[in-house]
């Protein structure tokens, strides 16, 4: 054993000798020799911690201008983001193309290289005993240190110096076993390096929390960080690749894996997560939905601190996947949108954002406790008014006949330039067609097409239903059609009509059946096609201007509207953008949810789906895609709109997290928020009455939304066997509406605008 005085002196020679192998060197040697036997062997030993490490040249890891490791956050570009990627569990993968580097948590930067890494949880050691050896017990704080630091360096483990009251001296002692076998195991080792005269220490223990067991070398860490062996590789875990490095530590009920990642990076991996560019392909709403998570993690930023991490990748916090699911798009939108965040007075805001709103967010206080802030106040979810547009017409609708699409088709046509204007009129529809103008009709119609017409073989009078459908199909080419893409059975189960037996022949069939799958022919309401009788010209027109629909001439136009310009419509196809002017008396129509009307005045957002007919240079038929469901901007959600029916049991087992009330007998909303929604409902029972406010009604009830109104079904003695939830959205309500961003950048906001409209009086800036 060192004494003081000879300890002190062995310090200050050390110091004053010239440069010559150390004990360290030998070892290093000894391991370098070992090595090289080993590479004549068929079995290489299983790699230990503190192993000796061979780092590629070309996009290595990071290491110190020493050569040994860096802190992890050496291998990742700030700002930086720890996220709890696995949480609680017994075992953890971590792998990478290039290989790994796994690098022990502690004062002395221990690492050992892996294929890939496989860690398990070892269960936490209770109070006890350690046994450390003492190497020396000195006067002088530094010789103690510098002693410490000599042996660490040489052992490749902790050692460390204190003060002893009951000695007066400074102690310094090696390592942290569990057994006093494994100390004398030790001290052994120490002798052989040099450090001779050690005995053994016990210490009391405290409790001390779970550890980790490396199983590609068998080491008990008490944490961990991994590094890909190459900075250009990414490490997977849990089936998912991730950018910069991870942290594996033991957790309150198990493992632990944190992704520590640059936090613009990390955003890659939450845009797409949040609001998919597949789904939602709109580049201002995906902005905006970047700017709405960055500010959320810097602000919330450590709220996970006591679990290790500062954010969990869940929708709890954000989801984030990794780079395994990056996007183009949404990547561009990180990149485009670098450091920017929004902030009210100064400060972050917590940029709370749900998914669907139900057409109107509600203020974060009715839902949320705390979050009585001014920008997080409810505000409808639309275009904004300036994106629309009113157009005006001098002609009124017309009812031509019974038939309901009968208006819209005529208009078609006559804009197709398929029938004369004069035939637009109630009254030039009423007599009967003659034979020619149904040939004449027939033969414009494939022209407008811009194809080659079909000689028509068919024989009888074309006045003849049966016979109007088969001179149609032949004339537009159609008859090879019906013989190859009609199924053997289609014609039997397609013509499922009480007078099939009228139709004349096989020809018959197969042009009948082809136009009803086509959505040209329809029964009649007494479920009959009546071939024998004589056609209308209503009925020739609503034929024709369907079978329009179907063939897509290149005249009938499919468009966005992207709004009016001096008087003209400005649209984009896939051609590009082009503006038209529209004719004084152009007949407008809204197709909501395929119901088409007339109308005078039309109104247009843009990214509506318009449909036109140009003659001459100016739009003399326009067509407007519009829903029944309104003109929010979240409606293209499907959840926008939904039902849940519940039995009193069932409500009964859903508020149970909160309390009972014996048999549920109603469900009473008692206070509504700025958008109707409930904030707080009263669950009435048998043994009383249970209060949900907040966030806790959509939890309590195990519904979608707030946003719910309530029907009851009762039985004979008016009790309730069934509520039924007619509600509207998913999500908390509060914030960004993701898919009414996506609606409001469809009809050409652009992401600051889209921010400013769901969170009140705020400030974009960049934050870095």
């Amino acid at each position: 054993m060192f004494g003081i005085g000879e300890a002190a002196r062995r310090a200050r020679a050390a110091r004053a000798l010239p440069k010559r192998p150390s004990a360290a060197v030998a070892l290093s040697a000894a391991i370098a020799a070992s090595m090289a036997l080993a590479a004549s062997c068929r079995t290489v030993p299983t790699p230990r911690i503190g192993d000796a490490g061979r780092r590629p040249a070309a996009g290595s890891a990071a290491v110190s201008a020493t050569g040994g490791p860096l802190p992890v956050e050496a291998y990742v570009p700030g700002p930086i983001v720890r996220v709890g990627i696995i949480v609680d569990v017994t075992r953890a993968v971590v792998s990478a193309e290039s290989g790994l580097i796994v690098r022990e948590a502690g004062p002395v930067a221990r690492e050992v290289p892996l294929p890939r890494a496989t860690f398990v949880a070892v269960a936490p050691m209770a109070a006890g005993s350690r046994f450390r050896v003492q190497v020396g017990s000195l006067s002088d704080q530094r010789s103690a240190e510098d002693l410490a630091a000599r042996v660490r360096e040489m052992a490749k483990t902790e050692a460390l110096s204190r003060w002893s009251e009951e000695t007066r001296t400074w102690q310094v002692r090696v390592g942290d076993a569990r057994t006093r076998d494994e100390a004398v195991a030790l001290s052994s080792r120490l002798q052989q390096l040099g450090v001779s005269g050690g005995w053994i220490a016990e210490e009391p223990r405290e409790p001390t929390p779970g550890r980790l067991r490396l199983l590609e070398t068998g080491d008990e860490l008490s944490a961990a960080s991994v590094v890909p062996s190459r900075s250009d590789d990414t490490l997977s875990a849990d089936g998912l690749t991730y950018r910069g490095v991870m942290e594996v530590r033991p957790g309150e009920s198990g493992l632990t894996v944190v992704n520590v990642v640059n936090l613009e990076d990390y955003l890659k991996g939450v845009v797409p997560n949040e609001l998919s560019p597949d789904a939602f392909p709109q580049l201002e709403a995906l902005k905006a939905q970047a700017v709405a998570a960055r500010t959320y993690v810097l602000r919330n930023r450590g709220g996970y601190a006591a679990h290790g991490y500062d954010i969990c990748a869940t929708p709890s916090c954000q989801v984030y996947r990794g780079k395994s699911t990056e996007k183009a798009m949404s990547t561009q939108a990180v990149d485009d949108t670098r450091g920017m965040i929004a902030s009210y007075q100064g400060a972050l805001i917590n940029a709370l954002y749900t998914s669907t709103c139900g057409g109107h967010t509600e203020t974060g206080a009715n839902i949320f406790e705390g979050e009585d802030v001014p920008y997080l106040v409810g505000v409808s979810c639309a275009p904004e008014r300036e994106a629309w547009a009113t157009i005006h017409t001098t002609a009124a609708p017309r009812a031509l006949g019974d038939q309901p699409d009968l208006n819209r088709e005529a208009a078609l046509l006559v804009s197709l330039d398929v029938l004369p204007g004069k035939m637009y009129a109630s009254t030039a529809l009423k007599p009967a067609p003659t034979e020619e103008e149904l040939r004449d009709w027939v033969g414009r119609l494939v022209l407008s097409l811009k194809r080659k017409p079909c000689a028509s073989t068919v024989e009888g009078p074309l006045t003849r239903r049966g016979t109007f459908v088969r001179h149609l199909v032949s004339a537009m080419c159609w008859d090879d059609r019906a013989q190859r893409l009609l199924s053997p059975d289609d014609p039997e189960y397609l013509l499922s009509v009480e007078d099939r037996a009228e139709l004349a022949d096989r020809h018959d069939v197969l042009a009948a059946a082809l136009l009803m799958q086509e959505g040209i022919l329809t029964p009649f309401p007494d479920n009959t096609l009546r071939p024998n009788a004589p056609i209308t010209r209503a009925q020739a027109i609503e034929m024709l201007g369907r079978t329009a629909v179907v063939a897509a001439p290149p005249g009938l136009v499919s468009a966005e509207f992207r709004g009016m310009a001096g008087g003209g419509l400005t649209v984009r196809t896939d051609k590009g953008e082009a503006s038209l002017p529209i004719d004084l008396a152009a007949r407008l129509f809204r197709s909501l949810d395929g119901a088409r009307l007339g109308t005078s005045e039309l109104d247009l957002a843009e990214g509506d789906k318009v449909t036109f007919v140009a003659q001459g240079g100016r739009i003399t038929f326009l067509e407007a895609q519009q829903s029944l469901l309104g003109a929010s901007a979240d409606r293209s959600s499907k959840y926008y709109r939904w039902e849940v029916r519940m039995t009193p049991d069932e409500v009964s087992k859903a508020i149970s997290r909160y309390g009972t009330v014996g048999q549920v007998r109603d469900v009473v909303p008692k206070r509504f928020g700025v958008s109707g929604r409930v904030i707080e409902a009263a669950i009435v029972g048998s043994d009383g009455e249970l209060v949900l406010d907040g966030l806790r009604v959509r939890w309590g009830l195990g519904l979608r939304e707030n946003l719910f109104v309530i029907d009851r079904e009762r039985d004979a003695a008016g009790n309730v066997t069934r509520f039924v939830f007619t509600g509207k959205g998913w999500g908390h309500g509060v914030g960004l509406c993701q898919v009414g961003s996506f609606g409001m950048a469809q009809a050409g906001s652009t992401f600051d605008r889209i921010l400013q409209h769901y969170y009140t009086g705020i400030r974009l800036r960049k934050e870095y």
